[in-house]
């Protein structure tokens, strides 16, 4: 996309954020401004495919909150899968579970960049919602790599109905389980209930990318004649600790390839005294972007271990 094209993006996304004052309103005034646009005739289907992905991303935005209160029953859930899998199978699971939402920032960069690199098709950002679990154990790479293959079939098993002995031997467990609140009882049958998929499936632990990135990747989505949640997509990432260092601060670290991207300035603000949204004043920390522009909200973190929950 050209730099004039790229130019008119930024500028837009100004006008947007001084006419909101919330998340949604950014994208519904932005996909206003634009709609209207004339570009040059290279730019002419890979901006068109943006303005379509900015639809998608109002109507998502639309339904975040409810998405948000889903992402945390459904983590719940993956928590008592993982207790299941101690108390049961003579496993020793000790893993961080951390769910996040994208910032709008990075919401909308990404279907920027999908746009520009697939013009033909619209957008389609199955990581706006995304669970990361990082296994804590101090293990070789080889067990490392077996308890993640083991989290995922039973995740997969289980709430996809991909493995009907294991799905019904996990309720078997915890509905007579008398150490499991009725309440957490109630959200599991609920989120069971949900017709989950698994779709794009990534295996970088048996084929890394060529900087060393490893981790199973999948998405969990939400079959959309579902009554709850039709269409959600849930991003998972199932790895070690040491695959996680090599990711956030190691050889396959996205920081260096972030910073040297221009499209990442496309959606900067260039003037916060112009800005009226609420809880968001400033790059300079989290506290300072409540409704998540910059920053992804973290929206779940929980620690499950043999030591914490026998």
């Amino acid at each position: 996309m050209t730099q004039e094209t790229l130019d008119l993006i930024h500028a837009s996304y100004q006008q947007a954020l001084e006419k909101s004052d919330n998340i949604l309103q950014i994208v519904k005034n932005l996909y206003a401004i634009l709609s209207d646009a004339e570009v040059c005739e290279e730019d002419v289907k890979a901006f068109d495919a943006f303005i379509d992905g900015l639809r998608g991303c109002f109507h998502t935005r639309k339904k975040t909150f409810i998405f948000t209160n889903e992402i945390t029953y459904i983590n719940i859930v993956f928590m008592y899968v993982i207790i299941w899998l101690n108390s049961t199978q003579k496993m020793c699971y000790d893993i961080n579970l951390n769910a996040r939402r994208k910032s709008l920032e990075s919401d909308l960069r990404k279907i920027l960049e999908k746009s520009i690199e697939y013009p033909h098709i619209s957008a389609n950002i199955r990581d706006r919602f995304g669970l990361r679990g990082i296994l804590l154990n101090d293990f070789s790479s080889e067990v490392s790599t077996e308890y993640i293959y083991k989290l995922y079939d039973a995740l997969v098993g289980i709430l996809a109905g991909k493995n009907r002995k294991m799905r019904k031997s996990f309720i078997d467990w915890y509905e007579n389980n008398t150490y499991i609140p009725p309440s957490d009882k109630a959200t599991i049958r609920d989120v069971l209930d949900i017709p989950f998929y698994v779709d794009c499936v990534k295996d970088y632990i048996s084929g890394p990318k060529n900087n060393g990135y490893k981790t199973l990747q999948f998405t969990m989505g939400v079959a959309v004649y579902s009554e709850i949640l039709p269409g959600f997509q849930l991003e998972i990432q199932l790895r070690s600790k040491e695959m996680h260092d090599i990711a956030v601060s190691g050889t396959a670290s996205h920081e260096k390839y972030r910073n040297s991207q221009e499209l990442q300035k496309v959606f900067l603000v260039d003037d916060f005294s112009k800005l009226h949204i609420t809880g968001f004043t400033s790059y300079d920390s989290k506290e300072d972007d409540q409704d998540g522009i910059h920053f992804s909200k973290e929206v779940f973190n929980r620690r499950i271990s043999t030591t914490l929950v026998p």
